[in-house]
């Protein structure tokens, strides 16, 4: 009797187990069915090498096409002062008087793929590297969702190929935003993960989660970010309603959140430490923002001049609106939306459905109005208030309306379709020749959709020379020893190249700034139009006229007592400035270079105290003597040892003994699409473990 009972609770588990594997058959690893996986995800990577084609010149002085491209990537020298001088990286003191060099929100130096890519190619190389890496990521993205989606290798790899060639990431190239580019492909990759916690109730689908949010947190920009954080409550419509399934859930996603906040503590806690100190332009009634009747119509319109026109409310920047996919996969979505195939499909829907509703809703500037007026703390609002472009936002309804397509294009080739027979008749024997699934006509309509989203696309995604001149205007701003220059107003394209020979750019071009701090005065400045007041021209090079101040504005001088003045020298680089003065009477160092908490001075290797004001500075005796100025704030190594934390727990999370917490009858697992007949041979052993009938892993 004992061994009966033994044997029926195995029998019980067993089936129990068989019920948790066709209901929740993901794999949760990117690598999950050997090599039919494999090629799925080949062809998507060679797709994305196709409309990314001209990325892969890489001749540094050819630079993605989009004016502002060669500013947006200048934090990425992060990693150039890495490699030349070590700690003195985390300190950028190439613009405006410098700054902690972790805490830009608009910069991606932090992610992974601009850490890597630009360590192995260069700032310029390495990010067109990393812009292919960036569709690609997209595409990955897409694959994923709808691999955990439990879509067939049709649906996988067609929406997948669709996010690689969609406006959301192509479109934002007219402008050069690498940062969004990026950040949009980043956030996609959250998508997968937080729907496989809501199927799975999985420990390591969590850790997948925080991993994927933090490096959303790490992509740079912020706009996306915000919109995401706006988008991630709309995932409560994943979460079933059974009590104990709720609060296991809900340890899931709390486990994320923290892997997630750790892991980005980098960026994170020198960011919080150094809000109080920033501000940017702000736009509170978001006048980028069009009509939520209008901006769905952005996703089906693939005219040029209407995104340079003014037309249903836009301005006339293509960056802004650009988020073409085409009518295939918006009738496919519409299609996705009609019921669902078990329980888990159905809130899969509703969750796609809302997130993306959600993103058009936020790209229209209403609900951030709304922030704006409601918020009790009047700093918050202004934060809000600062994300001034949010029709941006309306990228990140592509992924969610393509996973919709995938759904609906998989149910259509699920249906039940006629078959074409081709038979020759001779005599009274009638042989069959061929037959002929109908089903292949689908991939007229698939394909079409591919290529003219590449061909839209395409006009922005390109390489330009920088010109000649741009490095001999450049050439002609050297100083001897550090000095704050200035590049002709408004030109990006001189950003990058000043940046990489050195110069410390008085102006140069970022989104935010200082809170109540002025910014350096030039000793020679680039200017096509009028001369700043007192500046004299001394030069004029490729057109470019060149004008010098007069003395005043050195970099580095000691102010005596009674008014005179003794110019110092100063070298270094990042968070290493040397000060050599050889001042006849004792008086004060300035150094113009914003003070902030982790700068200390070194009077002739002896410890000084920096005194109060903008810039550093420090009183120093008569005589020739040698200051040393370090920034070593003690943000950034807190955000490091918080991440290595968040890595050891993330390992630690992953290797920890799953159990079957979400177990339920098979009967619930989605009705699949059979075979496909674009992709009709099966390889994945899952499925030949399964019986015939409804496929549930896709």
């Amino acid at each position: 009797m004992e061994d009966r009972n033994q044997s029926d609770g195995t029998d019980r588990t067993q089936a129990h187990r068989r019920g948790l594997r066709l209901r929740f058959p993901i794999r949760l690893h990117l690598a999950p069915g050997g090599v039919t996986v494999g090629v799925e995800l080949l062809v998507v990577l060679l797709w994305t090498l196709i409309v990314t084609r001209p990325y892969l010149n890489l001749d540094p002085t050819m630079a993605p096409e989009g004016r502002e491209y060669l500013s947006a990537i200048q934090t990425h020298h992060l990693w150039t002062r890495a490699q030349a001088c070590g700690w003195c990286a985390v300190w950028n003191g190439s613009e405006q008087g410098g700054a902690p060099a972790f805490v830009d929100p608009h910069g991606s130096m932090l992610h992974p793929l601009v850490i890597v890519t630009t360590l192995l190619w260069g700032v310029v190389n390495g990010s067109k590297v990393a812009l292919i890496g960036a569709f690609f990521m997209a595409g990955l993205a897409q694959w994923w969702l709808a691999r955990t989606l439990g879509l067939g290798r049709t649906a996988r790899v067609w929406s997948a190929c669709m996010a690689v060639a969609a406006g959301h990431l192509s479109g934002r190239m007219e402008l050069g935003a690498f940062g969004v580019v990026l950040s949009t492909a980043a956030c996609a990759l959250v998508l997968p993960p937080l729907v496989a916690v809501s199927r799975t109730g999985s420990r390591r689908a969590a850790v997948l989660l925080g991993i994927t949010l933090a490096q959303a947190a790490l992509a740079g920009q912020g706009y996306m970010q915000i919109g995401l954080g706006l988008i991630l409550p709309a995932a409560i419509l994943l979460v079933p309603w059974e009590r104990e399934r709720f609060f296991l859930l809900a340890r899931r996603y709390a486990l994320a959140a923290g892997l997630a906040l750790l892991l980005a503590s980098p960026f994170l806690v020198p960011l919080l430490h150094f809000l109080p100190e920033f501000t940017k332009s702000t736009d509170p009634n978001f006048g980028s923002g069009q009509p939520l009747a209008y901006v769905p119509l952005n996703l089906v319109i693939d005219d040029y001049a209407f995104f340079t026109s003014d037309a249903l409310h836009k301005l006339p920047f293509p960056h802004l609106y650009v988020n073409f996919i085409g009518w295939v996969p918006v009738l496919l979505a519409l299609s996705g939306l009609r019921g669902g195939r078990g329980s888990d499909e159905r809130r899969s829907v509703i969750f796609l459905a809302s997130s993306s509703v959600l993103a058009l809703w936020i790209s229209t500037g209403e609900p951030l109005g709304w922030l704006v007026d409601v918020l009790p703390i009047p700093w918050l609002s202004e934060q809000i208030a600062g994300v001034r472009h949010p029709s941006q936002i309306a990228g990140l309804a592509v992924p969610p309306i393509l996973a919709l397509a995938a759904i609906g294009l998989d149910r259509l080739l699920s249906a039940k379709w006629l078959k074409l027979k081709i038979a020759a008749s001779t005599g009274e024997s009638t042989s069959r020749l061929v037959s002929i699934d109908l089903r292949w006509l689908l991939a007229v309509p698939l394909v079409a959709a591919l290529i003219t989203a590449e061909a839209f696309g395409g006009q922005w995604i390109g390489v330009r020379q920088v010109r000649p001149g741009v490095y001999d205007v450049l050439a002609a701003m050297r100083t001897p020893d550090l000095q704050w220059v200035n590049t002709p107003f408004g030109e990006h394209f001189f950003i990058e190249p000043a940046i990489n020979m050195g110069l410390k750019l008085g102006a140069g071009v970022r989104t935010w700034r200082w809170k109540d701090r002025t910014l350096p005065e030039p000793v020679l400045e680039a200017n096509r139009g009028n001369a700043a007041a007192g500046m004299t021209q001394v030069a004029v090079v490729d057109g470019v006229p060149i004008y010098s101040a007069p003395p005043g504005r050195e970099y580095a001088a000691v102010t005596h007592v009674d008014g005179t003045r003794t110019v110092c020298t100063a070298h270094g680089i990042g968070g290493d400035i040397d000060v050599i003065c050889d001042a006849p009477q004792a008086g004060r160092l300035t150094v113009l270079e914003n003070k902030w908490s982790g700068w200390l001075a070194l009077l002739d290797g002896d410890l000084i105290q920096l005194q109060p004001g903008q810039w550093l500075a420090v009183e120093m005796p008569a005589g020739r003597h040698t200051i040393q100025f370090r920034y070593r704030p003690w943000d950034v190594p807190l955000g490091i040892a918080l991440s290595v934390m968040g890595a050891v727990l993330a390992v630690y999370q992953w290797r920890k003994k799953e159990t079957p917490d979400l177990a339920s009858p098979a009967t619930d697992s989605p009705a699949g699409s059979g075979d496909d007949p674009i992709t009709a041979t099966r390889s994945d052993p899952a499925r030949a473990e399964q019986p015939a009938g409804p496929r549930s892993d896709g």
